[in-house]
């Protein structure tokens, strides 16, 4: 997903949850460092930051499948991975 659809993604929740009329251009920043209302001032700092994932705006950098094969070999070297033999 791209940071334009990440964005409409982001405005499109909060108008679900409430603000049918548009997101605000700024609110309070009590407010926003709680991360309880959405503005644009939000979004203009997580672009400004250069955040491609933009996980300020509450998004999750994705694991990729070479992440999670060198957490396994990882587990692996350490020695907890261990499969237990059931005597049956």
């Amino acid at each position: 997903m791209g940071t334009k659809s990440k964005i409409k993604k982001y405005i499109s929740e909060w108008e679900r949850k409430g603000y049918t009329n548009g997101i605000p251009d700024e609110v309070p920043l009590s407010l926003e460092r709680l991360d309880i209302v959405p503005s644009y001032r939000k979004i203009c700092i997580a672009l400004m930051k250069n955040e491609n994932n933009l996980e300020t705006l509450g998004f999750q950098r994705k694991k990729t499948l070479s992440y999670s094969e060198l957490k396994r070999i990882e587990i692996e070297n350490r020695g907890l991975n261990r499969q237990l033999k059931l005597n049956i």
